[in-house]
């Protein structure tokens, strides 16, 4: 293996979905900020890559306070391709984020971790999505 080569567990697959990010008071418990935009860029088995506009939300941190505190949880929720099928909701944690200095509309670059084992159904509807 040659040195700046990466070495993942599971295979990723570039895409391209809408989705949006937001924070809950727990598992399952009340929202704690408004949803905000997001492209999911990249997914494997473990978790994804996302392209953001804002990090802060609601006086909220959606990369620091999740990891800060275990009473706050967030939730990635996918849209679906098109209206006929449903969309997916999944909480997840947030592994690490990156500012992108040439992109004024979407400048954060973050990577998140799935707090469960995504279904397979999911999973494969996903990944289906993302060989369009």
């Amino acid at each position: 293996m040659t040195m700046g080569m990466e070495r993942r567990i599971f295979q990723r697959f570039p895409l391209e979905l809408s989705g949006s990010l937001f924070l809950c008071q727990g598992e399952n418990g009340e929202r704690l900020s408004r949803p905000v935009n997001c492209r999911v860029v990249a997914l494997s088995r473990k978790g994804a890559g996302l392209i953001i506009r804002q990090i802060m939300v609601d006086s909220l941190h959606l990369f620091f306070g999740p990891l800060e505190s275990k009473q706050l949880i967030l939730y990635l929720a996918i849209e679906p391709a098109n209206a006929a099928e449903p969309g997916l909701t999944l909480a997840v944690r947030p592994v690490w984020f990156n500012r992108i200095l040439f992109e004024d509309q979407q400048p954060f670059k973050m990577g998140i971790e799935f707090l469960k084992k995504i279904a397979e159904d999911d999973f494969r509807r996903l990944k289906k999505l993302a060989a369009r």
